[in-house]
């Protein structure tokens, strides 16, 4: 986190921001259609820093809400599923995972269910981008929403005071 806070201090190219959030992000996140409903919808993010979103992207484990916990299930027959859970029932329990993803699994099938309140977002993404390549994606996440055809660009939200 310390090595990334130089990228606050460069200028971010929001359409170089685009590739790397389609190459990184939109395998779990959506953003205007495109992507998978996995987490949280990117638009949500646009109330936040910069500051706050580079914690949130390279420590996932920070804040976790509920809705977005990975759960790791092990099956009697020896493998490992990990997701969020979007349904259960007596019977089942569904997991959604990366590309959206859903699996449903038998309850009898489950040897044993954990969460650690953990995200299902990745930790180390330090690892695949660059401060630059930061600071172009933070630039995307906050800059102006691209117009749908037939409208206008939606402003960034401002900051709360």
């Amino acid at each position: 986190l310390a090595r990334y806070q130089a990228a606050l201090a460069l200028t971010g190219d929001a359409d170089r921001g685009l590739a790397v959030l389609k190459r990184e992000c939109l395998t779990c996140h959506r953003l205007q259609g495109e992507g998978h409903d996995v987490g949280p919808d990117l638009a949500s993010v646009r109330h936040r820093t910069a500051e706050e979103l580079l914690v949130h992207i390279l420590d996932p484990n920070r804040e976790v809400a509920p809705e977005f916990q990975e759960y790791v299930v092990v099956l009697e027959d020896g493998r490992n599923l990990a997701g969020i859970v979007t349904n259960e029932s007596v019977n089942s329990l569904t997991l959604r995972r990366p590309e959206g993803v859903q699996e449903t699994v038998w309850r009898d099938a489950v040897a044993e269910i954990s969460g650690g309140g953990r995200s299902l977002m990745p930790e180390g993404l330090e690892q695949k981008i660059s401060p630059q390549e930061m600071a172009d994606l933070i630039s995307c996440l906050l800059g102006p929403l691209q117009p749908a055809a037939g409208r206008e660009a939606v402003p960034p939200v401002p900051p709360n005071p």
